[in-house]
């Protein structure tokens, strides 16, 4: 069998090629390599003659692919592409200490932040990365070292996930916020509600809280809104009414009693937050290390706003 290597043009080549093929000039591909517009000229030629097909046609201004160019284009960029990506996941394969992860502003803001916190107090040298979008999705999280999903751990792409916490959602409002008595949701009606915009959050609202109580809801002209949940929860704090809190955000602001549980009632679903990454490329070191204390951590809190919750109530009592 005849080597592969001897089925292929040089390397430099095909560099040189995808560089002016980019640019569509010679000029800017040599600006971009560090290296004269005639060294491109004579990477290309070698290429071309190796190739036994002209691959641009030169103009006055510029380089056009042929459809020949335009073919090999279509592959070396590809290519050349994959073996980049390959060759940096070698270099920090077991020794990188830098560490990124992706996740909506609520959990970054509310669960992920005092966590990197805490992880850093143990491994000052590690530097965890926090990116956030609340347009999160599978290619944000294939793209990072880490990422925190929302759904049911049925991943389209080649990502595995683990469980953090489910999706419980209470009526909260500010410690010392005065309500009328209610022992029912619908009560919770007599009292200001602080609503998300709707067309902002694309999670659980009121609508959908009352809804699972069999009440029919919406919000009034003249209830306040906020587009993200982080604006919400601090309007409550500043007493300006009652919003939705997700129970892994509150559980630091119950602990601390700026916050209580404005009714014995809550709503609970069938999805979760789950930390994923991809299983195209090992992790490196630094990232299962990460991965594991974060999953650790996340089972330890478990049931901890139940606990907070019991307790104040028991204190009421």
């Amino acid at each position: 069998m005849k080597p592969l290597f001897k089925k292929l043009p040089p390397l430099q080549t095909l560099t040189f090629f995808e560089a002016a093929a980019r640019h569509g000039s010679f000029t800017r591909a040599a600006d971009e390599l560090c290296v004269t517009q005639s060294a491109v000229s004579k990477q290309i030629k070698l290429l071309e003659d190796y190739l036994e097909a002209e691959v641009f046609h030169r103009e006055r201004r510029q380089v056009v692919l042929t459809e020949n160019g335009q073919t090999l284009f279509a592959e070396v960029k590809g290519m050349l592409g994959q073996l980049a990506d390959s060759c940096n996941r070698i270099r920090s394969r077991g020794y990188s200490k830098n560490v990124t992860i992706v996740s909506t502003v609520a959990v970054a803001h509310y669960w992920l932040f005092p966590r990197i916190a805490r992880f850093n107090m143990e491994f000052p040298d590690i530097n965890i990365n926090m990116y956030t979008t609340d347009e999160i999705d599978e290619e944000h999280c294939r793209k990072s070292d880490l990422g925190i999903l929302y759904g049911y751990n049925r991943w389209q792409s080649n990502l595995t996930g683990h469980y953090l916490f489910r999706e419980r959602i209470y009526p909260i409002c500010a410690y010392d916020l005065p309500l009328t008595e209610i022992s029912a949701p619908e009560d919770l009606l007599q009292n200001r509600i602080i609503h998300l915009d709707p067309f902002k959050w694309r999670w659980l609202n009121w609508g959908d809280w009352f809804r699972h109580f069999g009440i029919n809801y919406s919000a009034s002209g003249n209830s306040p809104v906020f587009n993200q949940v982080p604006l919400a929860i601090n309007a409550a704090l500043q007493g300006m009414g009652v919003t939705l809190g997700w129970e892994f955000m509150i559980q630091d602001l119950l602990a601390n009693r700026f916050i209580r549980i404005a009714g014995d009632f809550h709503v609970e679903t069938d999805q979760a937050d789950y930390l994923v990454y991809s299983t195209a490329r090992p992790l490196s070191e630094s990232a299962a290390l990460f991965r594991d204390w974060l999953l650790q951590d996340a089972r330890a809190d478990a049931g901890r706003v139940e606990a907070l919750i019991g307790h104040m109530n028991a204190r009421c009592d």
